[in-house]
């Protein structure tokens, strides 16, 4: 059935639910409970545009049982991955910062260097005995 089909179905059932067929208007009110608007959470990045974009839609006149469903729904379904790839994304950032620490190498005169091996082979020998 192609969109000039459903359109022409609707007004005969309105014209037939204005006449006072109850059957007609029943039909038109669970049709009408069953559409959905659609929703633009999937371009949110972050969970405040979500969080926005939500309470936006909630907002909106007439909103029905099933568009109230979907929404809900969704939100879930996005804040969940929204947090877990944040979370994911904080992981990575604080394992890049713990790996990529700066390597101090003290300075000291080269003509000391043959003292100081000595005297870190001799500390070595220390803790190797105990």
């Amino acid at each position: 059935m192609d969109e000039q089909d459903e359109e022409r179905i609707t007004a005969g059932l309105i014209l037939r639910a204005k006449g006072g067929d109850v059957d007609a208007a029943k039909l038109l009110f669970t049709e009408k409970g069953k559409r959905v608007r659609p929703i633009r959470f999937q371009e949110c990045q972050t969970l405040d545009e979500l969080k926005n974009e939500f309470e936006s839609y909630m907002g909106m006149e007439n909103v029905t049982h099933a568009e109230s469903d979907h929404a809900t729904k969704a939100f879930d379904r996005l804040f969940k991955l929204i947090t877990a790839r944040d979370a994911a994304r904080k992981q990575a950032e604080a394992a890049l910062t713990n790996i990529s620490g700066l390597l101090v190498v003290p300075m000291a005169d080269p003509l000391a260097w043959e003292v100081m091996a000595e005297k870190s082979q001799a500390a070595l020998k220390d803790h190797a005995r105990t």
